[in-house]
């Protein structure tokens, strides 16, 4: 009996901000009026305590290939979600309702993706949502861009940078754009004026029409998921 009003002394109590909580799994990677950019890193096996996220649209960009994960919602409706396995490069679209959740890692693989909240935006719930899985490994090494999801105020595209070329289709053309790393990418631009280093889900931000040509300084494809807020 003692056991079970603890229980539930504990589902009453605030949960709190994920950073608070777990500040080594949840990182924050960038922040401004528009955007939020959280790094969420889950070791092997990891579990982490009961914790809060906002009601904000939520764009999860994952980083590696890895495996099932289980968040425990708590609530009047509580229910149990397990996250399928994931591929590097593809990403995830959710309405971003609030919730308090705990979270456990189910592989012995190294879960890491990026949150992305859209601040200040309404969503249609029908229309933003989906599962975008990675281009085919072929279609990634080709140069250029392809839009993978669009609405009325986002737009996701696709931008692969062909080794030691200008690379068109970094900033946006309509909005702000957040630029996201899904490889290691080394940059050059007269505008910058120096060697602009990108590490693996690293972001850059860029307004309207501001963001420079930049060359790709590597002998490698550089590839980057972008998203613009119209």
């Amino acid at each position: 009996m003692l056991a079970s009003l603890l229980a539930q002394l504990i589902l009453l109590l605030p949960a709190q901000d994920a950073q608070a909580v777990a500040p080594r799994s949840y990182r924050p990677e960038f922040e401004n009026q528009r955007v939020r950019v959280t790094r969420v890193v889950y070791r092997p096996r990891e579990k982490i305590a009961l914790h809060d996220h906002p009601a904000i649209p939520v764009v999860y960009v994952y980083l590696r290939d890895s495996g099932p994960v289980r968040f425990v919602h708590t609530g009047d409706e509580p229910f149990t979600l397990t996250r399928p396995a994931v591929r590097a490069g593809g990403f995830r679209l959710s309405k971003g309702g609030r919730e308090t959740h705990s979270v456990e890692s189910l592989t012995d693989q190294l879960t890491e993706y990026l949150r992305v909240e859209l601040k200040g935006l309404k969503v249609d719930p029908q229309v933003f949502r989906g599962r975008f899985p990675p281009e085919p490994r072929a279609a990634r090494r080709l140069a250029g861009q392809k839009v993978r999801y669009e609405d009325k105020q986002v737009r996701i595209a696709r931008v692969t940078c062909a080794a030691r070329k200008t690379c068109a289709g970094l900033g946006g053309r309509d909005g702000a754009s957040l630029l996201v790393a899904l490889t290691p990418a080394r940059l050059g631009s007269e505008g910058v004026g120096a060697e602009l280093v990108l590490l693996l889900g690293q972001t850059m931000w860029s307004e309207a029409g501001a963001a420079p040509p930049f060359t790709n300084l590597s002998d490698k494809p550089a590839e980057f998921l972008r998203i613009d807020l119209k």
